[in-house]
């Protein structure tokens, strides 16, 4: 213990005087701190690292994570500078985040994920891979909804995600219901897509997006549904009536077997549409029909969806193109499942000002830092951090 305590010491004095890349801690260090200094007892980056360190170890709420780090008072006082040798209250830790620079947070956190080092220690790196793929997608935050007075809307953040490196690129709060459009597009106006495709499902199924993305050089894929009717039934009407000599088309099937469920995925994708969409879907190349055949217990379902893509053929062979389908699911699988069921995010009963926002930052933050670990899953790393700590503060403490 005494050698992983003078170590991270050593840590904590060298941060900001170092030219190489930044520790979590160093850069929780730069996040604005708009409390007012009187009465001040703990700094902002002392306070997020607490709760960085507690979720780590799989507590979820405000109350259990102060009383996680209470619990664990006189080895938190020899390895991080807390001037009173006390830990903070449940109150503490809310106040703290309703009054941090929450864009900093946000910006501070992206550029620590972003670091490629780590994403190679993760093992989730594909350099082969042609393309990387961002998928973008909505989260309610169920937890900050209030019905009874004062009633509160439950917030909503639009993220988008990068399914290869497992981590959050950037995301953005909807203002209301409805909006999560225009929050959207105003998130990927400030990311770099070259080399790029960009997923998203029907509610994003509109020429303006389609030019944004193309604007900023990347690529999109997206789900067509009945909201878009006339785009819908074009489509619909080339694969229902097909296929024809002179509308070729290609396929690519996956098969897959495992819990007693057999499922079948077949992709028929064609180019023969796209001078007729070309006009109102800017670089247009493709258009495909996905089916899903799953059979359980003996019965059978189908379900069949359609959708478009700026990458040619060549770009992007059929399997690649199913693929690319599967993997945006990846956001919801990997991303927002695991805040609200290993995180237990929904069930955090925080509804006050932007720190439900601040909350939903941390657990990106934490879910990327269990993968970097290279455990199987989240629970594995959660289970391994609450009986070691020591290393949960090493990872927050070391320079990537």
């Amino acid at each position: 213990m005494e050698s992983i305590t003078e170590w991270v010491k050593e840590q904590v004095c060298l941060a900001g005087n170092r030219e190489q890349v930044l520790s979590l801690y160093e850069r929780l260090q730069r996040v604005g701190d708009g409390r007012k200094r009187r009465g001040k007892r703990y700094d902002a980056a002392v306070v997020l690292t607490l709760m960085v360190l507690a979720k780590l170890a799989g507590e979820t709420k405000m109350s259990g994570i102060a009383e996680w780090a209470r619990l664990r008072a006189s080895w938190l006082s020899e390895v991080l500078p807390l001037r009173s040798g006390k830990l903070p209250c449940a109150n503490t830790y809310h106040y703290v985040c309703e009054r941090i620079d929450q864009q900093a947070l946000d910006a501070e956190v992206e550029a620590f994920t972003a670091n490629e080092y780590r994403l190679d220690l993760a093992g989730k790196a594909d350099r082969t891979a042609s393309w990387r793929q961002l998928a973008v997608d909505g989260k309610v935050l169920r937890g900050s909804d209030r019905q009874t007075p004062p009633v509160r809307e439950a917030r909503m953040v639009v993220s988008a995600y990068d399914v290869r490196a497992r981590r959050v690129c950037r995301h953005a709060v909807v203002e209301k219901k409805g909006k999560e459009p225009q929050a959207a597009l105003g998130l990927i106006e400030g990311l770099n897509l070259q080399g790029c495709l960009v997923s998203a499902d029907a509610l994003h199924t509109r020429p303006k997006w389609c030019r944004a993305v193309r604007q900023q050089e990347g690529h999109y894929l997206l789900i067509v549904k009945r909201n878009r009717k006339e785009l819908y039934e074009d489509i619909g009407l080339l694969f229902e009536a097909g296929p024809f000599p002179d509308l070729p088309e290609q396929r690519a099937q996956t098969v897959d077997k495992k819990h007693g469920r057999l499922e079948v995925r077949t992709l028929r994708i064609s180019s023969a549409l796209t001078d007729y969409l070309k006009p109102g879907w800017p670089d247009v190349q493709q258009v495909f029909q996905i089916e899903r055949r799953i059979t359980k217990r003996g019965q059978t379902t189908c379900e069949c969806a359609y959708g478009l893509t700026s990458l040619s053929a060549q770009q992007a062979p059929p399997h690649q193109v199913l693929q690319f389908i599967r993997q945006h699911w990846q956001i919801e699988n990997t991303l927002h499942w695991r805040r609200d069921v290993t995180l237990g995010e929904d069930a955090c009963q925080v509804s006050r000002g932007q720190t439900p926002v601040v909350i939903a930052t941390l657990n990106n933050l934490v879910l990327f830092l269990l993968d970097s670990t290279g455990a199987r899953n989240a629970a594995a790393s959660i289970r391994s951090f609450a009986a070691q700590p020591a290393k949960a503060l090493e990872l927050i403490m070391s320079p990537p």
